[in-house]
């Protein structure tokens, strides 16, 4: 592996500025100038073309002729605020958690784990649920096709944040409806999304903790998302505890995210290398390997405990209840 290309850091943050300067949806017209972007946004036309040249460097952007820039065709699709693919809303996010990675030598020595949904400024926490909205809605759509979700009639969202999951489900299954636990200071962002989202009659929002509060239920699935990987592990179990006395015989419970790693803690390689970042966002949570995902919950009465290899190169966890 080269050490190189392991430092070639300056395309994502080429990437990060365009996005929060609007480049690329300043271009959807079509080409334009460096002078002619500069003085829409203010900014030195000279010093423009330097992060312009770099983004096509980069693969993002095309030049045509004398100093003018356009959109390659993947930054149309994906890059272009008001696209329905659009992925720039998550640049908050992505800084988010590369800030988080540059501290990790310093969570190691003392931990300076401070992403806490319940004391984060509302623009913070407004920034990173929104940032994880749209692989949200993704995952969700995908997780629709699988063929059990025909007889479900009510979800358990567990840490739904924006909601994202149980909209792409209800939207695939029209007889589903869905309750979406969360944090009092992220349930408002939730209803939000909800709403926006035109499902407020069958998605419900209930602040709560799960891991301090009680949790009634009846529920025939459950969803976790990057939820078990921000606990400890005593809490992790704590909280299938919690989930399986919700959900009826049969039920299924589907486990995602980035915190799912195989038995020998190296794949996904994405998985085992994110892991890093946990340490500067959660006191004590971080990946967890299959077999461990699986004593929790043939512990807390769940079989058929399954792994599953995602598009993305995640894992997935999914078990029944007995």
């Amino acid at each position: 592996m080269s050490i190189q290309r392991l430092l070639d850091v300056y395309p994502s943050f080429a990437l990060l500025a365009g996005l929060r300067l609007e480049v690329f949806t300043r271009l959807k017209g079509g080409p334009l100038s460096a002078a002619q972007m500069a003085v829409a946004l203010g900014i030195e036309p000279e010093r423009l073309q330097v992060l312009l040249y770099a983004l096509a460097a980069a693969g993002l952007l095309e030049v045509r002729g004398a100093d003018l820039f356009a959109n390659t065709a993947e930054a149309g699709r994906l890059l272009v605020k008001g696209n329905p693919h659009y992925l720039g809303g998550t640049h908050a996010l992505w800084a988010q958690l590369w800030e988080a990675g540059l501290r990790t030598a310093d969570s190691l020595r003392a931990p300076l784990a401070k992403h806490d949904p319940a004391a984060m400024p509302p623009a913070e926490l407004a920034a990173f649920i929104e940032g994880l909205h749209p692989d949200a809605l993704e995952t969700g759509a995908a997780l629709a096709l699988r063929p059990e979700w025909a007889g479900c009639r009510a979800l358990l969202d567990v840490g739904g944040g924006s909601g994202g999951m149980s909209i792409a489900l209800c939207r695939a299954h029209p007889n589903l409806c869905a309750t979406v636990v969360e944090l009092p200071t992220v349930a408002p962002l939730t209803q939000r999304f909800v709403g926006e989202a035109g499902l407020v009659k069958r998605v419900e929002i209930r602040a709560a903790d799960l891991l301090s509060q009680p949790l009634e239920g009846g529920f025939d699935a459950a969803v976790l998302k990057a939820f078990l990987q921000t606990l400890s592990p005593s809490q992790a179990r704590q909280a299938l505890a919690k989930v399986a006395a919700a959900l009826c015989p049969g039920a299924r419970i589907y486990i995602l995210g980035q915190g799912i790693l195989d038995d020998s803690r190296l794949s996904p390689p994405e998985a085992a290398c994110f892991n890093i970042v946990f340490l500067s966002l959660y006191p004590e949570g971080r990946a967890y390997t299959e077999s461990e995902y699986r004593a929790w919950l043939e512990g807390v009465g769940f079989a058929e405990v399954e792994r599953h290899a995602l598009a993305d190169s995640s894992l997935m966890i999914t078990a029944r209840k007995k």
